[in-house]
C-alpha cells in the first residue's frame, strides 16, 4: 500500500513537471513569433530602402544618359528639372496612401500680419543641430485581416515624434494619431540607420494625438547612447510672423528642416469631422513631417506639425497642433492611458429670437433640453427647461459657449452653473464633473 502511494505521489510530480516545461515552451515559442515578426518588419523596411535606393541610381544613371545626347548644358539642367519634379510627386502620391495625410479640409480664411525680422542660415543651422535629435522617424507596419495562402495584406507608413520625456527606462514620445493608427508594428529612429521597437501608450483621435514608449536600454544598444528631449515652447506666446522651423521625417526619406512663418493663432479647421485648433503656418510640411516639430528661433517645439492644405489653387497652408494642447493631452494620455475629458450631461438649445417670442422670455442662454440620467448635470439638480446663463465665471448666451467653457474645465472639477428656472427664478448649482468615460457605454 505504500509503494502505491509512492508511485502516485511520483506520477503527480512528474505531471506537474511537464505542465511547467509545457508552460515554458509556450512562452518560448510566443517570445520567438513576437521576434520574428518585429524582424519581418524591420526586413521589410531595409528591403524598401534597398529598392529606392536602387530606384534612384537607375534614374540618376538615365538621366545623365539623356544629357549626354544634349550639347547645351541649358538643355540638361532642363531636363533634369522635369525628372526630379515628376519623382517627387509619385513618391508623395504612395507615402500620402500608407500615412493617410490625404485629409479634407473646412476652413474659415483669415489674414495674417507679418512682424519684420532677421534670421541667417547659421542660426537655423544651430537650430536642427540643437533640436534635431529629439525629432524620430516613426515607420509602421499596417497589416489587413485578409489573407491569400496565410499571407497578410499590408504596407508600411512612415511619420515623425518628438521625444516628450524620460522616466526610469522609459522613454515617452508624442506624435499623430493618423501616423500610428492601425499600426500591427512600430519603430522608431533617431539617425535613420537604427530601428528600435515602440508601444502604443494610447491615443485620443479627437486631438489627433497619441503618445509612444520605448526603452532607454533599446536605444542605447541600437548606439543612441544620448537620448535627447525636446524643449517646449507656452504656444500661447507665440506671434503671427515669428519664424518656425518644421522638423521631421518628409516623404520618409529621413529627417528635414524647412523654414517659414506663424500665419496665424487659433485657428479653428475640421480634419475628416474632427474640430482642432491650429498654428497655421507657410513652412512646407510634407508627408512623413506628420507628428514632427514645428520649432522656433530658439530651438523650442511650439507645435506638433500634424496636416497641410493641399489644392491646385492653395499655397503655403500648413497646420500644427499648439503645445499647450499638445502636452495636456499627452500627460493625460501616460497616467491615464487615454484622455479624462469632464462631461456635463445635457442636451440644449440656444435661445433664439423665436423661442424668446413663444415662452415669453427675455433672457439669453442655453435651454436645457433634456439631462442625462446619473449624469453631472442630473446629479447637481440641472432639470429640463432650465436656462444656463454662465457657467463655471463665464457668461453663456448660446450653446458655443456653454461648450467652450466646458472645454476649459478637468475631470473632477467643481463648477458653478447659473440658471433660471421657471422662466424667472434665478440660482446657482454648484456641479462636480464627471469623466465622459463613464457615459461611453
Amino acid at each position: 500500500m505504500e509503494n502505491k502511494n509512492n508511485t502516485n505521489f511520483n506520477n503527480e510530480i512528474i505531471d506537474d513537471t511537464n505542465k511547467i516545461n509545457e508552460e515554458d515552451k509556450i512562452k518560448e515559442n510566443q517570445d520567438i513569433i513576437q521576434d520574428a515578426e518585429f524582424n519581418r518588419f524591420i526586413n521589410h523596411i531595409n528591403l524598401e530602402k534597398e529598392q529606392k535606393k536602387q530606384e534612384r541610381k537607375k534614374k540618376t544613371k538615365k538621366i545623365k544618359k539623356v544629357c549626354y545626347k544634349f550639347l547645351t548644358t541649358a538643355s540638361c539642367f532642363a531636363l533634369l528639372g522635369v525628372g526630379i519634379g515628376a519623382g517627387a510627386v509619385i513618391s508623395k502620391n504612395i507615402i500620402v496612401k500608407y500615412e493617410k495625410d490625404n485629409f479634407k479640409f473646412n476652413v474659415s480664411d483669415t489674414q495674417a500680419s507679418v512682424e519684420s525680422v532677421s534670421l541667417n542660415s547659421n542660426n537655423i543651422s544651430a537650430v536642427f543641430e540643437d533640436v534635431g535629435d529629439s525629432v524620430v522617424n516613426i515607420s509602421t507596419l499596417v497589416t489587413d485581416n485578409r489573407s491569400i495562402f496565410g499571407n497578410s495584406f499590408g504596407g508600411t507608413g512612415s511619420g515623425s515624434g518628438i521625444i516628450y520625456k524620460i522616466e526610469g527606462d522609459t522613454v515617452y514620445i508624442i506624435t499623430n494619431n493618423h501616423v500610428i493608427e492601425n499600426s500591427s508594428a512600430i519603430a522608431v529612429s533617431v539617425t535613420g540607420k537604427e530601428q528600435v521597437p515602440a508601444k502604443l501608450v494610447g491615443a485620443d483621435p479627437s486631438s489627433d494625438l497619441a503618445v509612444l514608449s520605448v526603452s532607454q536600454k533599446a536605444m542605447q544598444q541600437a548606439g543612441i547612447e544620448n537620448v535627447t528631449v525636446a524643449k517646449f515652447a507656452d504656444s500661447d506666446a507665440v506671434k503671427v510672423g515669428e519664424f518656425v522651423f518644421p522638423i521631421g521625417n518628409a516623404l520618409g526619406r529621413g529627417k528635414t528642416i524647412t523654414q517659414g512663418i506663424i500665419s496665424a493663432q487659433n485657428k479653428q479647421i475640421n480634419i475628416d469631422g474632427k474640430s482642432l485648433t491650429v498654428l497655421q503656418t507657410d513652412a512646407a510640411i510634407n508627408p512623413g513631417n506628420s507628428g514632427g516639430a514645428l520649432i522656433n528661433s530658439n530651438g523650442e517645439v511650439v507645435g506638433i506639425n500634424t496636416a497641410k492644405l493641399s489644392s491646385s489653387a492653395v499655397e503655403g497652408i500648413g497646420y500644427a497642433i499648439p503645445t499647450n494642447i499638445v502636452l495636456k493631452v499627452a500627460d493625460d494620455i501616460i497616467q491615464n492611458g487615454s484622455v479624462q475629458v469632464p462631461y456635463f450631461g445635457i442636451q440644449g438649445q440656444t435661445i433664439t429670437d423665436e423661442i424668446k417670442m413663444i415662452f415669453n422670455l427675455k433672457v439669453d442662454g442655453v435651454l436645457v433640453i433634456d439631462v442625462e440620467e446619473g449624469s453631472s448635470a442630473y446629479n447637481a439638480g440641472v432639470v429640463s427647461t432650465d436656462i444656463i446663463t454662465s457657467f463655471n465665471g463665464k457668461e453663456v448666451k448660446i450653446l458655443e459657449d456653454l461648450s467652450n467653457a466646458l472645454k476649459e474645465t478637468k475631470v473632477n472639477d467643481k463648477v458653478k452653473v447659473g440658471i433660471i428656472r421657471n422662466g424667472y427664478q434665478e440660482m446657482t448649482i454648484d456641479v462636480t464633473l464627471a469623466p465622459a468615460n463613464n457615459f461611453m457605454y
